[in-house]
């Protein structure tokens, strides 16, 4: 064996490549196996130290180094040495023993891996399923953000099916880059260094924001909310999805009618407006600004606002098949629209706790709802209940010839009925005193027997909008642009 191999670096590179062109003896093997070997032997550490300096290596410790090795070993070899995982896995074809017995031989040591963390796999080179299938194998039970797939050593194939299983597997990619010199059209070994490629996916998160999507539109906003904020923490422009954040946050307390955390909600979404608004078209973007005033009226308790929001969220839940929740909300539209008109109308006056002072002589007023009860099939109460319920608060607004009750045909006794008919179904679900669901022709029908209420509420206590319109501006968000 010669012992030229010590002096400069760029020495030591000369005396490598007379091995690789078969000018000088190294040990046994091909000159491509002496010539490794001597690389190893004789280049290895300065290579490291060289690689490393120019390197921008992972933030995260590595905990799975999975290389890809054809012909030569020292890819994996100075990959290891700069990232030190616990675990190696080589993926090799079959016409690559040699390197994996030169790995092997370089890397299970004392101060390096135990035999049981070195593995070496042999997969079809042309086929991406059997690559995906054992690297997946060769991962199961560990948390893949701490391993990373490195592409250096494969054949074009091979590291286009290793990519697809790292985005896949949501893995992280390194690749060793070697300078050419262009006049010999050789390696400069000594200016290499590692790249590591983030994920695509958590790069620029396209296929976990959709799937973030999918969650929002279902209504599952808490679930959302979530996934947007680990989202956000990962990708490298995180703006698309810290604004969802906060729009999921600002639509759970809506609809959880959460009002104490609803300011805080309104503020979020605020400040990712700011930072995001490009995110956004300008319509979408007018559509969010719109929906943030009303949930600032809704926050500060305003009555009108309420009518609305249970008719919004109503449409909603509707609009998701959960009949339920939906003919709750019609039902409470309904009701609200009835009781807030007697308090805008008789100012003081609380339907949970009756005044009828405040309407009138308390016996021309008991006079007038009983009149209308006795005119209904099968008669309602004699006179009015100290607490209104929905229908007693209709049969009072009849009895008083309101103006709401004109506009929706209250006044006349087979609308009441038709009136007490919807309730009834809503009242044998299983969110009010029954066990029966709610099918979908009785939502729809509470729907328009809100709608039509609203319509009549809002033509007297609205701000002058398009009452559909306006519900439609509040209908949330269903796309992130």
């Amino acid at each position: 064996m010669p012992s030229d191999h010590a002096g400069t670096f760029a020495e030591r590179v000369a005396a490598m490549q007379r091995i690789e062109r078969g000018e000088q003896q190294y040990g046994d093997g091909s000159p491509a196996l002496q010539a490794t070997a001597y690389y190893l032997d004789h280049l290895l550490v300065d290579a490291v130290a060289r690689a490393r300096a120019a390197s921008d290596l992972p933030r995260r410790k590595v905990d799975v180094l999975i290389s890809l090795c054809g012909f030569a070993a020292t890819p994996t070899v100075l990959t290891y040495e700069l990232l030190r995982p616990r675990r190696l896995v080589v993926i090799t074809s079959r016409d690559a023993p040699d390197s994996v017995d030169l790995i092997g031989q370089r890397l299970v040591a004392p101060d390096r891996l135990r035999f049981q963390d070195f593995r070496h796999v042999l997969v079809d080179a042309s086929d991406p399923l059997d690559m995906y299938q054992n690297i997946a194998r060769e991962l199961a039970g560990r948390d893949g953000r701490h391993a990373v797939i490195d592409i250096t050593g494969g054949r074009k194939v091979m590291s286009a099916a290793a990519a697809l299983a790292a985005w896949q597997l949501n893995l992280g990619l390194t690749y060793v880059e070697n300078q050419f010199d262009p006049v010999t059209r050789q390696l400069r070994h000594g200016e290499v260094r590692l790249i590591a490629l983030e994920n695509p996916t958590t790069l620029f998160g396209e296929q976990e924001l959709a799937r973030a999507l999918e969650t929002f539109r279902s209504g599952a906003f808490e679930a959302a909310r979530r996934r947007y904020d680990e989202i956000a923490e990962r990708i490298a422009v995180p703006g698309r999805a810290r604004l969802m954040r906060a729009l999921a946050e600002l639509y759970r307390t809506w609809c959880d009618l959460d009002l104490a955390a609803l300011p805080s909600a309104v503020s979020g979404v605020e400040q990712s407006l700011r930072q995001g608004r490009r995110e956004l078209t300008p319509a979408t973007a007018a559509t969010v600004d719109r929906q943030l005033a009303f949930a600032r009226r809704l926050a500060a308790g305003e009555p009108t606002a309420f009518v609305v929001c249970f008719y919004v969220l109503g449409r909603h839940y509707q609009q998701l098949g959960r009949h339920d929740f939906a003919a709750l909300l019609f039902y409470r539209t309904v009701e609200a629209c009835l009781t807030t008109r007697l308090r805008h109308r008789y100012p003081g006056f609380e339907p949970d706790d009756c005044d009828w002072t405040l309407i009138g002589d308390p016996a021309t007023v008991r006079a007038g709802y009983a009149a209308v009860s006795r005119s209904l099939t099968p008669p309602s109460s004699a006179g009015p209940p100290n607490k209104l319920t929905l229908f007693a608060a209709a049969i009072l607004l009849a009895s008083l010839d309101d103006e709401l009750a004109r506009r929706t045909r209250l006044v006349d006794p087979d609308r009441l009925h038709e009136l007490r008919d919807r309730a009834w179904a809503r009242n044998k679900s299983v969110l009010a005193h029954g066990t029966e669901p709610i099918a979908d022709v009785h939502t729809e029908s509470l729907r328009q027997e809100a709608s039509g209420l609203l319509t009549a509420y809002w033509a007297l206590h609205g701000d002058g909008d398009d009452i559909d319109e306006f519900c439609a501006e509040l209908r949330f968000l269903r796309d992130d642009r």
